[in-house]
């Protein structure tokens, strides 16, 4: 019995290390979509250019495209609560997750007894105090009201259905998420 706890944790844990690996394009792929990025900062990420943002004249939606980082996943830098949080787009996220030190920042304080164990995830049911974001600025859109929870040891803030489902239609297409809305 206790072998195969053994072999089924070693098949986890070297599961956890590969799959990063196996999610990341080949060194040249990467480099080629490198030359072919402009070169300018970004509002939006600190590791990748800017999104393009562009209003059609037959159609008054903002698109926003957001590149893959060398880890593949997508972050984005907005106004919430009258502070710039850089999240990680989660669109398997319900809800806005906000670390504890972005949520302070942005004046948000809940008290200890406002954690409850409401989070279902992968590991287990977790902590986290719901609480609202007054105001969100995403890609020219402003959010008034935004459902959120406060999760204590979280690295980084998320950015959950309960904003995104709110901006129009947000589409993976190859290394781009796009936000049109």
């Amino acid at each position: 019995m206790y072998r195969f706890i053994a072999l089924a944790l070693g098949v986890l844990v070297f599961t956890a290390m590969i799959a990063p690996v196996l999610r990341q394009p080949a060194v040249a792929d990467a480099a080629r979509v490198a030359r072919a990025e402009p070169a300018h900062v970004s509002p939006w990420s600190k590791d990748e250019p800017a999104p393009m943002a562009a209003r059609s004249a037959h159609a008054s939606a903002e698109v926003v495209e957001i590149a893959r980082d060398a880890q593949g996943q997508f972050h984005l830098e907005v106004d919430a609560g009258g502070e710039t949080v850089r999240f990680l787009v989660d669109t398997g996220a319900d809800v806005v997750a906000l670390t504890e030190d972005d949520a302070d920042r942005m004046g948000i304080r809940p008290d200890a007894g406002d954690f409850r164990p409401i989070l279902r995830t992968a590991s287990g049911t977790g902590m986290a105090a719901p609480v609202h974001i007054a105001h969100m600025t995403i890609g020219g859109h402003d959010l008034e009201g935004v459902e959120a929870v406060v999760v204590p040891d979280l690295p980084v803030s998320l950015l959950g259905q309960s904003a995104l489902r709110r901006l129009g239609s947000v589409t993976l297409r190859g290394d781009r998420l796009i936000i049109t809305g």
